[in-house]
Order: C-alpha cells, then structure tokens, then sequence
C-alpha cells in the first residue's frame, strides 16, 4: 500500500482556520491523505473562548498546542511570540515529518512556519500569498513568507501576477480562490427567527449591520479612540432608523486591549451586541443576511463579494487591497462613517449595484482544486524545495 500523503496545518486564530477547514476537511475524507493540525495562539486564549473547542468539535487530529500568545499591549508582543512559536514548531516538524506544511496569510503561524520549513526541508504550502495592503506590518510578513514559501495557493489572477513580479517561479503558483467561500456554499440556511434566539438578541426584521474592527499596527496608539468614533456613529444611526448592530471582537494585536475597553462601555446599548466568538454556521447566517459589514475585516475584501453585500471599511486598514468594488473606504469620521453606512444600507440602487460585481476571489470550490495540486507534485523532485530565481532573474 503506498505511503499516504502527510499534511501539517498550522492555525493560531479563528479568521486563518475558517479558511483552513474546508480544506482540510475535504483533505481528510481522500484516503491518500493524513492530516494533522497545530494549534497555537489565540485558539488557547479565554479572551477568544478557547476556539480551540471548535477545532476538536469538527475531529481533526491535534499534533500538538503551542501557547506563544503574550497577552500585552506592548510591541514586543508579536515578535516574542513568533520566536516561540518557531521553537515549539521545529520540534513537532521534526516528531511528525511531514510531507507538506500548510499555513494561510501574514500573521505570526505563517511566517514561523515558513522559517522551519526552510530549515527543516519540508514543503511550505502558503495560502492567500500575493495580496496587497497598505500600511500594516502584516503586508511585509505576507511578502516575506511568499519569498520562503515553496508552493502557492493564491486567491486571484492579480495575485498571482504579484508573486511572479518579485521573482516567484510560474510553475509553484495556483490560482485555486478563497477556501472560505467553500464553507459559505455549503452552510445551511438558518432562519432570522432561530439566529436571534441563538444570539438572545432580536434581528428577525432584518435591519441589523455586522461590525468587525480590528488595531492597525502603524495606528495601535490610536485604536482606542478610532473605535470610539466608529461606535458613537453605530449608534445613533442605528437609534435614527430602528437598526441594530452585531459586533465581534477584535483580534489580539496591540491596540486590540483599548479596542475593548471602549467595547465595554456599550455594554448596555440596546441597539449593539458584541460576541467574542460565533459559531461557524450562525457566524455565515449572520453574515449571509446583514444589510452591510462595517470596520476593517479582511473579510470586507475576501468573502462579502460571495455573500454579495456592502462594506464600509473605515480607516487605512485593508486600503491597497484588490477588492471587488463593494467597499466604501472612509476615514475616521463620524460624517464620513454615518454618510456610507445609509448609502450601504438604505441606497437600493446602491445595493443592487453591489449585487451586481463580479467577485475575484473564488467560487467556493477552492478545495478540490489544492487536494488534486498536492496529490499530482512529486516529492522526490527537488525543483519544488530549490528555489532558482529569487530576485526575478534567470540563474
């Protein structure tokens, strides 16, 4: 019986495992694979609601838990963290050996995966490389990991022409969409009626917004007082019209801490509710109905395109970024941030508009697409782990 084929993921926060389980989960049911799963981060952390449960609820296989997360506010933070992470990693990549390291994006996971895939000589599978941001550290990390990593599921054709201008080779790169499309096409539909019981929070006529703001790494000084601007504004536009807004924690970057501070102070707001964590399927049927998504979520660029809904992504968080045209950029603003949350919510013609684009990232049939890439490389082929042309020129 041939050998199977040995996947290692690598996930630290929810955002990164929502695009890594629809993979790995379609990996799993193909005999020819096994698939194991690290789990770092923010899935250990109570601040999160240990999602690390729902990692174990859907049965995967845990090779092991590295907690690096240094609950701070401090810059050091991170940086401290991948170092950790790179230690506790080598020596499960060394237990496991691995035929694939598989790692989605620019946080911390990706960036210590790619360092002890080099090291070690096993394949790092990257997902979501190419992308563009403007003014956030993660952009650099993104580049970075790109440059180490040996095989490329990227998320758009302008992706992946961005790999081939610094230099990437055209054979490692593969067009296969946003896998997190993959799990919105397959969720089931659950009622407004059923999603305001589970939320103990009443949207059933529909008139509700999602708000997801997250610290910028170039403005964390200011996160505070941004989302102050951003809740002031939520609230009396959703008081005005008879709105209410569903919010969701932000991630554990620095600023994230006065982030929530200012989220504790809403607490008795009747129009907006903030959950640290959905589940899955309620998280897609939140999403799938909401009149518009505001803050700065990736998620305003990579999946409401599929949900087809607007986004007001406020501030210079995820500017730069190829998008689908349903996002209204702002600054900080209160004017500015109630001007493009009516036109996104109230404007018909708007809507409809946004109904209309055509989205870049996928079709929800990402999985398929890296399981047929991963079984078809030879592994005994040594053009997949040396790299011959890293500055874009012949050698």
């Amino acid at each position: 019986m041939s050998k199977k084929i040995r996947v290692l993921a690598v996930t630290g926060i929810r955002s990164e495992y929502d695009i890594l389980y629809p993979v790995l989960d379609f990996l799993r049911k193909d005999k020819s694979f096994e698939i194991k799963i690290v789990v770092a981060g923010a899935h250990l952390s109570d601040w999160h609601q240990n999602s690390i449960k729902a990692i174990e609820d859907d049965g995967f296989i845990i090779a092991d838990k590295i907690d690096y997360l240094l609950m701070t506010d401090r810059v050091t933070q991170r940086s401290k963290g991948a170092g950790i992470l790179i230690q506790g990693l080598t020596q499960v990549v060394e237990r496991e050996n691995p035929n694939f390291l598989l790692v989605v994006g620019d946080r911390e996971e990706s960036i210590a995966t790619a360092v002890v895939g080099n090291y070690m000589g096993v394949l790092v599978t990257h997902l979501a490389g190419g992308d563009t941001v403007y003014g956030n550290t993660d952009d650099l990390i993104r580049f970075a990991v790109s440059k180490l990593a040996n095989i490329h599921f990227v998320f758009s054709q302008k992706s992946a022409e961005n790999l081939k201008r610094i230099g990437e080779e055209a054979f490692r790169i593969f067009i296969i969409g946003n896998p997190a499309l993959d799990i919105i096409r397959f969720a089931p539909i659950i009622s407004l009626s059923e999603i305001s019981r589970q939320l103990d929070f009443d949207i059933t006529d529909g008139k509700y917004l999602v708000l997801l703001q997250h610290p910028l790494s170039s403005e964390r000084e200011n996160a505070g007082h941004q989302m102050e601007i951003t809740l002031q504004t939520l609230d009396t536009f959703c008081t005005a019209v008879g709105y209410k807004t569903i919010g969701i924690y932000p991630n554990v970057d620095p600023g994230a801490y006065e982030i929530v501070n200012v989220i504790t102070r809403y607490a008795e707001s009747s129009q907006i509710r903030f959950f640290k964590n959905l589940p899955r399927t309620l998280f897609v049927n939140v999403m799938r109905q909401t009149r518009a998504l505001v803050g700065n979520s990736s998620m305003g660029i990579l999946e409401a395109p599929f949900y087809k809904f607007p986004v007001v992504n406020v501030g210079n968080r995820q500017r730069g970024r190829e998008n689908a045209g349903n996002i209204e950029f702002v600054p900080h603003k209160g004017t500015a941030i109630k001007a493009a949350i009516h036109k996104a919510c109230i404007n018909e013609e708007y809507r409809r508009a946004v109904l209309m684009l055509k989205n870049p990232f996928g079709d929800g049939r990402s999985s398929k697409k890296i399981r047929d890439v991963l079984k078809l490389i030879n592994l005994s082929n040594k053009k997949w782990i040396i790299k011959k042309d890293l500055a874009g020129i012949s050698l």
